[in-house]
């Protein structure tokens, strides 16, 4: 008899995938949507508006009213080109004659050939570095470019950190009340690197964990932020007094996230620590003792030589600062209002802010005491408008009962640590 063989017939993949039933609609997996860079909406984006208004209308008002080209500024324009590839004598050459044609002031005739670039200005690359494009497209008026930028983001950052201790209608008063003064714009939007420190030391205090857990990104961000203060302008006395400041108020407020306070000062003192190695090593073979001799006039290079300078030098100096400031009301206004609100909102963090924004210009002041008019006192602006924003909720709360419930608690233990 022959062999019995049974066979199964194996299904092809096709039949496979037919046997099995299609999911049901319910069933299918649903695709992530693609993120989307979202734009700021509602009363935050209507508020940042009119602050941006308000910086762009004072901006054009200054530019129109004054030359933006200061004697500090042809430094960064030789630098400028410099780093265009121009050769020494030529770039001196092309910022004398600019200066000339169009008198701005009496031109430092031994700028490049006998006088070497002193210790404050040689580490401010980063405004010639990004005024290049300008100054080829625009020539040496170009230089003013870069800073009118750096102001109106600076503003709109510093709106941005206020809403995080307020409300965005007395965050956009605070900002507008800042704006108008005619010394805040002066310095911000000329020849100088002010208002790039300002968009930066504003950019640090953003950058902390006020809301959110530090992460390995934010502090990456603090380290390259503080870093690149140093090669803008040397605020360190700011940049250390405001970070200690807030660490302290959240070591002691806020300690259940003592970590990640920690590591956001840590980052943003690394930042520091690289950015004063840098200006070091940039500035070779000049010192900060030499650069302090050369300020005194040749009088100074010990602490014992400096002691009858200071007393000379300081109490003048002072009294022309006091003067110059108290001429623009909104800027006392500003001052004022933030101290009052020291006292009133002293529970929260808006004491330390101010306190360590008057400690960082102490220390300006100490390493340059001259009147500027209120521009090495220009980091301070962030604490202030923080501190005045604050105070006006607080005002509304009591005169508007209905205020409260739509306005945030300043950062105190309890909201910062949400």
């Amino acid at each position: 008899m022959g062999e019995l063989t049974v066979t199964r017939a194996v299904p092809s993949d096709e039949e496979k995938k037919a046997a099995v039933p299609a999911p049901s609609a319910e069933e299918q997996p649903t695709k992530a949507p693609a993120r989307r860079l979202r734009l700021p909406s509602g009363p935050f984006a209507w508020g940042a508006l009119v602050v941006l208004a308000a910086t762009v209308t004072a901006m054009i008002w200054t530019y129109a009213k004054t030359h933006q080209i200061f004697p500090d500024s042809q430094w960064y324009l030789i630098y400028t080109y410099r780093y265009m590839g121009y050769d020494n004598a030529h770039g001196e050459q092309i910022v004398m004659d600019y200066i000339r044609e169009n008198a701005t002031f009496k031109p430092y005739d031994y700028l490049w050939a006998s006088q070497p670039f002193t210790l404050s200005y040689r580490p401010r690359v980063l405004l010639p570095l990004l005024s290049v494009p300008w100054v080829a497209l625009f020539g040496p008026g170009g230089i003013v470019v870069v800073p009118g930028i750096a102001f109106v983001v600076a503003m709109y950052l510093i709106y941005r950190f206020a809403t995080v201790h307020a409300s965005v209608p007395a965050s956009m008063a605070a900002g507008v009340l800042a704006v108008a003064s005619p010394l805040i714009a002066k310095w911000c939007v000329g020849g100088l690197t002010d208002s790039l420190a300002l968009l930066l030391h504003t950019a640090t205090l953003l950058l902390l964990p006020w809301r959110k857990p530090a992460t390995k990104w934010t502090v990456a961000g603090l380290a390259l932020v503080t870093f690149l203060v140093g090669t803008a302008r040397v605020i360190t006395p700011y940049t250390v007094a405001t970070v200690a400041a807030v660490w302290l108020w959240a070591m002691l407020c806020d300690r259940g996230r003592w970590r990640s306070w920690t590591a956001a000062a840590a980052g943003a003192a690394a930042g520091v620590v690289a950015g004063a190695i840098w200006s070091k090593v940039i500035s070779e073979p000049l010192s900060s003792t030499d650069h302090f001799y050369s300020m005194t006039g040749g009088r100074a290079r010990t602490v014992t030589e400096a002691m009858p300078w200071y007393r000379e030098v300081v109490p003048t100096a002072l009294a022309k600062e006091a003067t110059i400031v108290l001429s623009s009301w909104p800027l006392v206004l500003l001052l004022v209002l933030s101290i009052v609100a020291s006292v009133v909102a002293w529970r929260t963090v808006v004491p330390w802010l101010v306190l360590s924004a008057w400690v960082g210009a102490t220390g300006i002041f100490l390493i340059a005491p001259f009147t500027t008019m209120f521009r090495y006192e220009l980091p301070m602006l962030p604490a202030l408008v923080v501190a005045v924003a604050v105070l006006l909720d607080r005002v509304a709360k009591g005169l508007l009962p209905a205020f409260r419930r739509a306005t945030p608690e300043p950062a105190s233990p309890a909201s910062a640590s949400g």
